[in-house]
């Protein structure tokens, strides 16, 4: 068995008349730092030309089926560069783009009917519904804007969708004052911090075992993680990312995050150009009991982790910023 990266492109070639051509490519994750890694592609799934918020930036191995570890996508929330809001379909999943591929697509219904995603940018993962009997698994994904100069306010809202087709997409909102008529329909987050990334802790679930990423100083700070309460939607305080010399990372990138669910666990970042980072020292930010950080006793002490690069993904027209590769996963194969 090793550990596999999954990712997934933009439109190949940028031609909206011919539908979207989003390439999925396949890597594996070094065990440390190397240099080059070179990836093989997967298959391409090709979405209409109608379909005009198409990039899947959410990325997410299902715990539920191990054997097979179908992986699912979920797409951005709004047309890039624009403030319209989440035209139909509105939310679609794309399933299946692993190894073997053979990629379904459903568009969840929303519900309340009324409710659209908040922001541009997606991160997605697989993890168990808290509130519900039984704790089924959903996909969740959260939806956030990190630059208010479009007229969006900066920050991240959290949904989940149902695994039945075509399923049902929800915000997951259960904090503070009720949902506002503004959060439901897209144009205010519930939380005031940005995330694009979402990684959800299954060999150990747990409500708050899982963290979002925010690699982008767009915001006005630094490279970040937020730990998650799958309950209610809420991010913690941020968790500042450093160098292994104690730096701070600056990158200013789209980013995404998983967790490796087997063997001994591993959280790795990742960021649209194909750079793979190890994150460690955040074992005790995670083991806090709800959404505080954690105690100064840790290797880099409270509300700090370390990200190591591992090497950079030899990807089509990543580097030149042609191709933006923004869904990351991480399957046991």
């Amino acid at each position: 068995m090793a550990l596999y990266g999954y990712t997934i492109g933009e439109d190949r070639d940028q031609n909206p008349s011919n539908g979207k051509q989003l390439d999925v490519y396949r890597f594996l994750i070094p065990a440390a730092p190397g240099g080059t890694i070179t990836p093989t592609l997967v298959g391409t799934v090709n979405l209409a030309g109608t379909v005009t918020t198409a990039d899947l930036e959410g990325l997410g191995t299902n715990p539920a089926n191990p054997a097979t570890e179908r992986v699912g996508a979920v797409n951005e929330a709004r047309v890039g560069g624009s403030t319209a809001i989440d035209p139909a379909p509105g939310a679609i999943v794309v399933n299946n783009v692993d190894q073997p591929f053979a990629p379904a697509t459903t568009s969840p219904t929303r519900t309340p009917s009324d409710l659209r995603r908040f922001g541009f940018d997606s991160g997605a993962d697989f993890g168990r519904d808290y509130s519900a009997p039984g704790q089924p698994i959903v996909l969740y994904n959260i939806s956030g804007n990190d630059d208010s100069s479009g007229g969006v306010p900066v920050g991240s809202s959290l949904y989940k969708i149902t695994t039945a087709n075509p399923g049902v997409i929800s915000l997951v909102d259960g904090f503070g004052a009720p949902t506002t008529a503004a959060q439901r329909q897209g144009t205010q987050p519930t939380n005031s911090q940005f995330a694009d990334g979402l990684a959800i802790d299954n060999l150990n679930p747990g409500r708050t075992r899982a963290f979002a990423s925010d690699f982008s100083t767009v915001d006005g700070d630094g490279a970040q993680l937020y730990k998650v309460d799958l309950l209610t939607g809420e991010l913690s305080a941020p968790i500042t990312l450093r160098t292994p010399s104690g730096q701070a990372l600056n990158l200013n990138l789209d980013s995404g995050l998983s967790f490796t669910n087997s063997g001994s666990q591993r959280l790795i970042g990742w960021v649209e150009t194909g750079a793979v980072y190890e994150i460690t020292g955040y074992q005790d930010e995670l083991t806090a009991s709800g959404l505080g950080l954690g105690s100064a006793t840790g290797s880099n002490g409270a509300g700090f982790a370390t990200a190591t690069l591992l090497g950079n993904v030899n990807l089509p027209n990543a580097v030149s910023g042609v191709v933006d590769y923004e869904g990351f996963t991480i399957v046991n194969e």
